[in-house]
């Protein structure tokens, strides 16, 4: 079993071996370090908008799964004070970046740990909530991972999470890699059911997962529309971090000649261009709020 970290608190933590931990600690997981700033303040309305369906309450004790670089943790950790969260994900760059976070700002009632929930079931009725923002889509047994998480609420626990809607109703994840994929040497995209941004696209899929985990009480409404990238003062720039941080184009992308590189770069940045509105790219997406219960 790969070594693991405990990088905040006193919470144990156990990794297996699954082939999203190479993808997330290498270049993908590298990518969102460094561009950790642009990425949490586009993807913050997500976040927010989970936490408004959970309504979380003082006191709470808060799982955040697929934490990340911790922004919306540390977001956790204050509206559940007194209350205490645990950030859990596969990424350690991702993990040592959101404890100095905490710790630059505090926050202390935060901890963060390297643990695979899909292999390993965490303290059994530890929490009063589960959230996710945008990182439960890569679970390779999905009934497995949701019934871990699951048996780690109290009775009658939330669960909020937010997900990608169909491929072709986020341009801003679609629209660069198809521009860049033709000077990069990229595998096939996975399907609909495999793990990936889209695999819970259907929620006639992600009922029957979260039903046959255990959960009830399952609704799921639209999430954010849009996508506000950031300032569009070089479409070059964003281009690059948009081609580094996606498990899709990160591989390929890293291995690429640098006249290749070059081209893909050119390519997204030209199709992001159409996208400009008052000096920042702003694209449509399509997301689902999805919430249930530990009944």
């Amino acid at each position: 079993m790969p070594e693991c970290h405990l990088l905040t608190g006193a919470v144990p933590c156990t990794m297996s071996v699954n082939p999203q931990v190479s993808i997330w600690n290498e270049e993908v997981g590298s990518a969102w370090v460094t561009h950790a700033d642009h990425f949490d303040a586009s993807l913050k309305p997500y976040g927010e908008a989970v936490m408004h369906a959970l309504s979380v309450q003082a006191g709470e004790r808060v799982l955040d799964v697929g934490c990340g670089a911790g922004a919306s943790t540390l977001q956790l950790a204050v509206a559940a004070a007194p209350g205490t969260v645990l950030g859990v994900d596969l990424s350690r760059p991702m993990l040592g970046l959101a404890a100095h976070r905490a710790a630059t700002r505090g926050i202390t009632n935060v901890s963060f740990s390297e643990h695979d929930v899909e292999a390993v079931p965490l303290a059994a009725a530890t929490f009063d909530v589960a959230f996710s923002r945008l990182g439960v889509m890569f679970f390779t047994d999905p009934v497995r991972a949701f019934t871990h998480i699951r048996e780690s609420l109290v009775g009658g626990g939330r669960l909020g999470f937010v997900c990608f809607q169909m491929p072709f109703d986020n341009p801003f994840i679609v629209v660069p890699i198809m521009a860049a994929a033709p000077s990069l040497k990229m595998g096939p995209p996975p399907s609909l059911t495999e793990p990936g941004p889209f695999s819970f696209a259907d929620p006639a899929r992600v009922t029957h997962i979260l039903e046959s985990a255990g959960f009830g009480s399952v609704a799921i409404e639209p999430g954010p529309t849009s996508m506000d990238l950031g300032v569009a003062d070089d479409l070059s720039v964003m281009a690059l971090r948009l081609l580094e941080q996606n498990p899709s184009t990160a591989e390929a992308f890293a291995v690429a000649t640098p006249a290749a590189q070059a081209d893909a770069v050119a390519a997204a940045a030209e199709a992001l261009a159409p996208h400009v509105v008052d000096g920042r790219v702003t694209m449509a997406a399509a997301t689902w709020i999805v919430t249930a219960k530990n009944t």
